[in-house]
């Protein structure tokens, strides 16, 4: 039991992949013009959003290497097509796997320095990084099942209880 929480987070990151997953396999039979289409969500499209996701991720996994920040916006363009876009979201999800492998339980409660895109410092452990990063996904997720709602498409199962029985 000495790694419970890190085992957990693996898992909470181990849902984070399976959800884009199954969410880029449902956007996959869009339309070009769906996919891209102002659809009234904080990033206008679909692929606005998911694109932020893809960005806010690799942000956070900077932060929690002591890297450079990639980008200097939220909203910067990572990849133009969902295939490539949702190799970028598995790759950074990886990441996180391979940087979480070798961490105790007390590494993830200690407070980690970064700065914003702001330039503010903060102090934040990386469990709360990690909880906030699955969550954010999850916040965004749920937008993009409601936009595809809305244009009568049928929005993919995306609830944690349902990733378990396919998850490691």
């Amino acid at each position: 039991m000495h790694n419970v929480l890190a085992n957990h987070l693996q898992r909470l990151l181990a849902y984070h992949g399976w959800a884009y997953a199954r969410l880029c396999g449902q956007l996959a039979g869009l339309s070009e013009e769906q996919y891209r289409a102002p659809c009234g969500l904080f990033f206008g499209s679909i692929h606005g959003t998911l694109n932020h996701l893809a960005v806010a991720d690799r942000l956070w996994l900077a932060r929690a290497r002591f890297e450079v920040h990639p980008f200097d916006r939220l909203d910067v363009e990572v990849a133009s097509e969902l295939g490539a876009l949702e190799n970028y979201l598995e790759i950074g999800v990886a990441g996180w796997h391979d940087l979480l492998h070798d961490l105790e339980d007390a590494d993830l409660l200690a407070p980690i320095a970064y700065r914003n895109l702001a330039g503010e410092q903060q102090l934040r452990p990386l469990t709360d990084i990690i909880t906030h990063l699955v969550n954010h996904g999850t916040h965004h997720r749920g937008q993009i099942s409601a936009a595809l709602t809305a244009m009568g498409q049928p929005a993919p199962v995306l609830d944690y209880l349902y990733a378990l029985p396919e998850l490691p």
